[in-house]
């Protein structure tokens, strides 16, 4: 089937190695609030975007989680975006099928391949892989890996991703060509989706009385530095704390290599840090008040272009925003920073805001998927998370 050799092509292209057991159980404390999400760092000399791994604890079997992911003309019952699915072809342990979506401006269509590589009978607890090719249509190529860790009556899946939209079609094309940072926010919505609906379903075909948890303080994450330094030397992280279907607050880590002094300098410049978030993003400070500084902010994208006012407290080493008019009005964002060498810096960020307010595009998305919107929420932390690193290396 010459589907399967193309697959073999773009495996070899897109390696998508995903999360060890150890970088689980690095990640494991993590996850009691919910899902954790490792962005790795670009590989610029291969041109090659980032992959993404996001790792959700669910209140079911492996078995069930398995069952769910290998069914694709069930993904439409589920995935609220998706269309349709057809079934192309089956031969043993793959299936070809073609997908559809439609929402808004964003029309799509597209063909994968679906490989399921069964735990060894020997070692059941290794659990399944699958993997997901795309083969041709509307998303441009990639691949998604997914590998369902059981856990005694639970399981944890984790969705690794990259889809390079830069050979989409015309419309996904025009949302990303203009910064790296959109096409990655794009996979980390799309693999936060796939994820979380994928552990909604489990859970619903598999109940159990779960009692609700007390809206939880935004507050910074209390983690473990050393035991998270070696993931933190591959990308930054994202913690999401999650209450049911709520979303409660996003936070992200990442190891910028400057001193303190200079990322302080960096975070207090509110014009620079505007200016350095994605290629045509802009800011102009309209007052300054000791340490608060006033701002009005535009970020000048294709179907997807936002602007507003913000106030940024800079005290130290901490800092705040607050977006005061405009997109995103009333959200709040959080930074605090800790050396953790003496050309090192640890930049820890904490937010709670919704996408009410931003561009009928992006609303649309996220009335259609909430769980799009909370990847997209995740993937602007981590925005602001790298135009600090940006700036700092300057």
């Amino acid at each position: 089937m010459c589907g399967s050799v193309r697959a073999e092509t773009t495996a070899q292209k897109d390696r998508l190695d995903g999360l060890s057991k150890d970088d689980l159980t690095r990640l494991g404390p993590e996850l009691t609030r919910g899902p954790a999400a490792l962005i790795e760092f670009a590989d610029m000399e291969r041109d090659q975007l980032p992959a993404v791994n996001i790792v959700v604890p669910i209140r079911a079997s492996g078995e069930m989680v398995t069952k769910v992911l290998t069914d694709p003309a069930s993904f439409p019952r589920f995935m609220p975006t998706l269309d349709s699915v057809d079934i192309v072809a089956k031969h043993d342990s793959s299936i070809v099928y073609d997908w559809a979506f439609n929402l808004a401006l964003l029309r799509m269509r597209g063909r994968n391949l679906m490989t399921v590589y069964p735990a060894p009978k020997a070692r059941p607890d290794a659990g399944t892989r699958i993997t997901i090719d795309s083969q041709e249509g509307d998303l441009g190529r990639g691949r998604m890996l997914f590998r369902v860790h059981p856990r005694g009556k639970d399981s944890l899946l984790v969705v690794s991703l990259r889809m390079d939209l830069r050979e989409a079609n015309y419309v996904a094309r025009q949302i990303t060509k203009a910064a790296r940072s959109v096409n990655r926010s794009a996979n980390i919505a799309l693999a936060f989706s796939m994820a979380l609906h994928t552990q909604l379903e489990s859970e619903r075909r598999e109940p159990r009385t779960r009692e609700p948890l007390p809206t939880s303080a935004l507050r910074k994450p209390d983690v473990d530095l050393p035991r998270l330094s070696t993931l933190l030397n591959r990308g930054d992280l994202l913690l999401f704390t999650t209450n049911g279907k709520t979303l409660e607050q996003v936070s992200v880590l990442g190891v910028v290599a400057q001193n303190e002094a200079k990322v302080q300098t960096v975070m207090g410049d509110a014009k620079g840090f505007g200016n350095s978030l994605v290629p045509g993003s802009k800011a102009e400070v309209v007052a300054q008040k000791d340490a608060l500084t006033t701002f009005d902010w535009t970020i000048d994208l294709p179907l997807v272009g936002v602007s507003g006012q913000m106030q940024l407290l800079h005290e130290g080493k901490k800092m705040s925003i607050e977006a005061t008019q405009g997109a995103l009005q009333g959200g709040r964002w959080w930074f605090e920073l800790t050396p953790v060498a003496p050309e090192a810096t640890l930049v820890t960020g904490w937010a709670r805001f919704d996408l009410d307010n931003t561009t009928w595009l992006l609303e649309k998305l996220v009335s259609a998927d909430a769980y799009l919107g909370h990847g997209m929420i995740g993937a602007s932390e981590l925005m602001l998370m790298r135009a600090v690193r940006s700036r700092a290396s300057k």
